[in-house]
């Protein structure tokens, strides 16, 4: 049943930022590499929207900064559970990604002095670290790696769909896969697979991410026998726009406006709060205490009519607020928006802090696969520090790479083709259901009120129960039941939204499930049943895998943990 077979060193699976970093890094070694995407290579994921900064210790604004210093404060920021060999290296190695990628033409701001400038996002850094290039970073960073990428003559394949990864002697082998322009069904030999599969923003109603962010590269890597961990924290920002709806999940980062003289959010009573909610006391907190304080806010019933606090970028000059944040300002310009009174901010998913463990060589528990960027997981800990993400994936995506195109040199494995053949059949014949089933997009709602609920900022035991239960029902009633408006191949986009939702599915009841285990509150992942941070019984990395067929949590200690990582 397969259709068509293709053969590489290296797969690459995902088309951000980077996917792009370690196709380059690979080839440069060598290596024939195929990146795929489900939408298109180098205009889709995550990347492209990062606003906020790119972290390297210069110490160009402040000679104290160091690589030691940032990486204090992201262990820190990670609330002790980050990877401190995965910190060490991506805080040590900042300052090279950034001049790789100016080597690559993407250049960032600099003073009238020709130094790069530097600033602070918030109370995470100890001193402003952060490089920009205006307020749209993700950008010029795509379009350098698309451009060496085109310059290298690398592979891509677009809208191309991984449903299942193969493992041969107890090694990556390959993928299965649907083009969804043809409908064909791909069978991809590879030496070495790097997922940069993105986040899971989808599971959220209300989410910064791009639609295509649905979680499924975790599900595979699991699937395959890889362990994931720490997806219990999921960050959510408080500096989303929530209405008109059309700019719902934009976000909009005020907390650069607020060193030059703009109010702070405020309640519908018109008072400040954000630092009632910070343990510093902070009126420009780490940035997941801002959805905390903002969804206390609306819950004591102080909210904005769509579910929000106030922010008003009329308290600086039009052109303070134009020259600070261009792009976002014109771009909420374009839709009428009066940028002289207050809008309507609020809560919107934005991180996934956990995923594919790796080690320093960004290679997972499973032999040959590689990960890098948000689904990868161990790098951030419990919580994200403002910048880190780019940093991360520039020398991660480096390093994974080449230590892909290490690893896939010499015979490619030889997997199972009946295995291939069975999973396209698997794929194939969720076309023949009965089309009076739910529809795929029905069921997604499902999940995304569920998160929200009893998933999303603020946590309890019976929430969590009850999210976990409906997530079992969906699983055992609806998805078997689940079936297109079409049974056609070509460009049948509810076939593939089936595939995504049973894998949204199970992962929402993992983070669920290692929500409701983890009896504690730290960094990102709040119970407010059990308030305090616990170091005594959850200084702890919750690992998943696969036991006897099933994923089993499994908390290890920090300390194991981190010496065996060392």
């Amino acid at each position: 049943m397969i259709d068509r077979t293709i053969e590489t060193d290296v797969l690459i699976v995902g088309g951000g930022g980077g996917g792009l970093r370690a196709a380059i890094a690979a080839h440069d070694e060598g290596a024939r590499v195929t990146v795929i995407s489900k939408g298109i290579v180098g205009k889709s994921g995550l990347t492209q929207t990062a606003v906020t900064g790119f972290q390297a210790a210069f110490g160009i604004a402040d000679p104290r900064d160091n690589a030691d210093v940032h990486f204090q404060d992201s262990i820190k920021g990670g609330y002790g559970l980050a990877d401190p060999a995965l910190v060490r290296t991506y805080t040590g190695e900042a300052v090279a990604a950034v001049e790789d990628m100016e080597e690559f033409g993407c250049r960032f701001d600099r003073d009238e002095n020709g130094a790069l400038f530097q600033r602070k996002l918030d109370s995470s850094q100890t001193y402003p670290r952060s490089i920009k290039k205006g307020d749209s970073l993700g950008t010029p960073i795509m379009q350098a790696l698309r451009r060496q990428a085109k310059i290298r003559e690398i592979e891509q394949l677009h809208e191309i769909y991984v449903t299942k990864l193969l493992v041969a002697s107890g090694r990556i082998a390959g993928a299965v896969a649907i083009d969804f322009r043809t409908g064909e069904t791909l069978s991809i030999r590879a030496g070495a697979v790097i997922m940069a599969t993105g986040g899971a923003g989808e599971l959220f109603p209300v989410n910064s991410n791009t639609p295509d962010s649905t979680g499924d590269g975790l599900m595979l890597a699991l699937d395959a026998g890889a362990e994931l961990v720490d997806l219990e924290f999921i960050l959510m920002l408080g500096h989303a726009m929530l209405h008109p709806e059309a700019v719902r999940g934009m976000l909009f980062t005020f907390q650069y406006l607020l060193p030059k003289g703009a109010r702070g959010p405020f309640n519908n009573d018109g008072e400040p709060f954000l630092a009632n909610y910070d343990p510093e006391g902070s009126d420009n907190p780490a940035r997941h205490i801002y959805a905390r304080a903002i969804f206390g806010e609306v819950r004591a019933g102080r909210g904005t009519p769509h579910g929000g606090v106030w922010f008003d970028p009329g308290s600086v000059p039009l052109e303070v607020l134009q020259d600070t944040l261009p792009s976002q300002t014109k771009y909420l310009q374009s839709f009428g928006l009066d940028v002289s009174k207050p809008f309507e901010v609020g809560v919107a998913a934005h991180y996934m802090c956990g995923g594919i463990r790796i080690d320093v060589n960004a290679e997972s528990t499973l032999p040959g696969l590689f990960a890098v960027g948000e689904c990868s997981g161990g790098a951030h800990g419990a919580a994200r520090v403002g910048g880190n993400s780019l940093t991360e994936i520039l020398v991660f995506g480096k390093r994974a790479g080449r230590n892909a195109a290490a690893a896939a040199k010499g015979e490619l494995a030889d997997f199972n083709n009946g295995e291939a053949d069975a999973e396209a059949n698997r794929v194939l014949s969720l076309l023949d259901r009965d089309t009076q089933g739910r529809r795929p997009s029905a069921i997604k709602a499902d999940i995304q009120k569920t998160m929200n609920d009893y998933v999303g900022v603020v946590r309890n035991e019976d929430g969590l129960a009850s999210a976990v239960a409906t997530f079992d029902e969906l699983a055992e009633r609806d998805l078997p039941a689940m079936s297109p408006a079409t049974d056609g191949r070509v460009a049948n986009y509810d076939w593939i939204e089936m595939l995504e939702v049973s894998a949204m599915t199970r992962l929402a009841n993992l983070i669920a499930s290692a929500a409701r285990m983890r009896k504690e509150s730290r960094g990102a992942h709040y119970r407010e049943d059990f308030p305090d941070t616990n170091d005594r019984d959850w200084l702890r990395n919750t690992r998943i895998r696969q036991e006897n067929g099933a994923p089993a949590l499994v908390p290890v200690a920090v300390a194991a943990d981190m010496a065996g990582a060392a």
